[in-house]
């Protein structure tokens, strides 16, 4: 590393080290090593996987000269299971490993009833499948483990591994319960590993308010906030998504659950902005939108984005309604989401209150030291 640039791993314990802060180039790396990361100095920093395509050149798995134990993956998939079964979480669906937040720097696991979803997102990771899926089918037996490639990170790490069931088998779907509703997930089509599970709380939080309103869902995906809603006790919910497919699953999860009538939801195949510009008034509405900023380059443009968003939503709710208003976008942090809606909440004309920070449910922990892990921020607002 470049003199003074071990700092933040060494002080923060930060578990990325950034291109700009190696001095000798990565060449010829093995898939599956873990690197000995020096100072300048000739100290060991840490071992970790290194990514000589991406702006991340290594993803550090611990501090310090001496090199992890054979059996550290194992050692921190049973650590994060425990705390898992500490949490006691009402449902049957669940993030099981949240990469950094767990120590297991690149990899994603969601358990979804019967089966576990893994997501790779570094190359070292990948070699290492087979034994996150033997550790996995041995503190779950009977669970079938399926691989969900991520193509945004198979470019950037030239991942191999394609798609497909490493234990078990099934037809790439799963029937999940949450609040009391059943969830269709697919995760072999759908974004992500399928399902939104950091949204839990949120979609409970939304549920408790719902009693007797009138929702809009925008950016409905397959319609969880939506079914939680109309669990709640709403008596209409609109929903607003542009996936075809995403909205009839969202209908087959609908009949799933008879004691909700049909006749409450309206499916909408449409632009969010282009729902919105109606002005039809709701008296809560729910904005998840995809990421609008996957780089630092894209921030300004992703808040205008959600400066409009926001200006119209809170122009369409209703007296004394409820928004609860999401950014997923890493590049844009929790203040700056703030002040934009402060700024909506102005261009608006209505009078706003803040009433609760919202953020990822409590199985996608975030490590200390590493704000970056932190990318879902929220808040729910009243308007007069």
């Amino acid at each position: 590393m470049k003199p003074g640039r071990e700092l933040p791993a060494r002080r923060r314990h930060h578990p990325w080290i950034y291109r700009q802060a190696i001095a000798s180039a990565l060449e010829n790396v093995e898939s599956g090593f873990l690197a000995r990361i020096e100072a300048s100095d000739g100290s060991v920093v840490g071992w970790g996987f290194p990514s000589p395509e991406s702006l991340i050149a290594v993803r550090l798995v611990s501090l310090g000269p001496e090199e992890p134990a054979t059996d550290w993956l194992e050692q921190r998939l049973r650590a994060a299971a425990a705390v898992r079964e500490r949490l006691r979480i009402d449902s049957d669906a669940l993030r099981l490993v949240n990469a950094e937040g767990d120590f297991l720097p690149g990899l994603v696991a969601d358990r979804y009833a019967d089966t576990i979803v893994i997501s790779l997102h570094v190359r070292g990771m990948e070699p290492l499948a087979p034994r996150v899926v033997n550790c996995l089918t041995g503190m779950f037996p009977g669970v079938n483990v399926y691989l969900k490639r991520d193509e945004h990170h198979a470019r950037v790490e030239g991942l191999a591994l394609p798609s497909g069931y490493l234990a078990g088998s099934g037809d790439g779907r799963a029937l999940i319960t949450e609040g009391g509703v059943k969830l269709i997930v697919d995760f072999s089509r759908g974004q992500k590993t399928g399902f939104y599970l950091d949204q839990r709380a949120n979609r409970t939080a939304c549920a408790s308010v719902a009693d007797g309103r009138s929702v809009l869902n925008l950016f409905a995906y397959t319609g969880a906030f939506s079914l939680r809603a109309a669990g709640g006790g709403a008596i209409r919910v609109v929903s607003v998504e542009s996936s075809k497919h995403a909205l009839e699953q969202a209908e087959e999860s609908v009949r799933l659950n008879p004691r909700l009538a049909s006749e409450l939801f309206t499916w909408v195949q449409a632009d969010v902005f282009d729902h919105l510009a109606s002005g039809e008034r709701y008296d809560l509405i729910v904005a998840d939108p995809p990421p609008f900023a996957r780089r630092r380059m894209e921030v300004e443009g992703a808040l205008r984005g959600y400066l409009t968003l926001n200006q119209q939503a809170l122009r369409c709710l209703s007296p004394g309604g409820i928004l609860f208003t999401f950014s997923c976008s890493g590049a844009v942090d929790r203040q700056v989401f703030r002040q934009v809606l402060e700024e909506a909440s102005l261009r608006s004309g209505r009078r706003v209150r803040l009433l609760a920070e919202l953020h990822a449910d409590i199985d996608h922990p975030v490590a200390a030291g590493h704000p970056e892990g932190e990318y879902l921020k929220g808040w729910m607002l009243h308007a007069d």
